[in-house]
């Protein structure tokens, strides 16, 4: 049968795969911000990040690689019938299920490094809030765009948890991407605050 032809593919992904699952450790970098509040006051804030830097290159190699293998394979079932047909959509079905598993590992490990920029800026505001308490009006626009920030985090953070009872990976890759937007938002507030502030404040820099 012809179905034998897509069998070196298939063993030619799966050793792939193992071979890029096996990637270092997080790469730990440390992140240091300076935040000048005052002309003569300089607070200084360390963080430590895990950067994905290593791995997510590897499992987008591996997810891409496991989508091209499927789609072959589906393409390859339209033009057969019978049990050839049959085999072959089985293989596609099993290399979907592998490239969803890949993506969720993939938006797991990204979600690490956004929570610990989400939570880094959240300690970065809290400093700079304080630094700008006499003024009313840049104090209170930025806390108002602090606290969306802290609301679509929330949310994001019930979707992953949300992700977990779901009775299918499909299901659960949704409610990740879901909160991946979340996330995207979170992020986009947090920065406003800092804009924010570095605008009507030249005594407020983050570097």
């Amino acid at each position: 049968m012809k179905t034998n032809l897509y069998l070196p593919t298939l063993l030619a992904v799966i050793i792939q795969v193992m071979v890029n699952g096996q990637t270092p450790g997080n790469q730990i970098t440390q992140i240091r911000k300076t935040l000048i509040s005052t002309e003569s006051s300089i607070v200084n804030v360390t963080y430590t990040m895990k950067s994905t830097t290593l791995e997510l290159p590897a499992l987008l190699k591996q997810a891409k690689e496991l989508n091209t293998t499927m789609q072959e394979f589906k393409h390859a079932a339209k033009i057969k019938t019978g049990d050839e047909k049959k085999e072959l959509i089985i293989e596609a079905l099993f290399f979907e299920k592998q490239f969803v598993l890949k993506q969720i590992e993939i938006s797991e490990l990204l979600a690490k490094d956004t929570y610990q920029k989400l939570y880094q800026n959240r300690n970065y505001i809290g400093v700079l809030l304080k630094s700008i308490k006499d003024d009313d009006y840049t104090s209170n626009l930025a806390t108002n765009l602090n606290s969306e920030a802290e609301k679509y985090i929330r949310m994001a953070k019930e979707m992953r948890e949300e992700a977990y009872s779901q009775p299918n990976n499909v299901a659960k890759l949704g409610n990740m991407t879901n909160a991946e937007d979340e996330e995207i938002v979170a992020l986009n507030k947090q920065q406003q605050v800092f804009d924010i502030i570095e605008r009507v404040n030249p005594k407020v820099s983050v570097r």
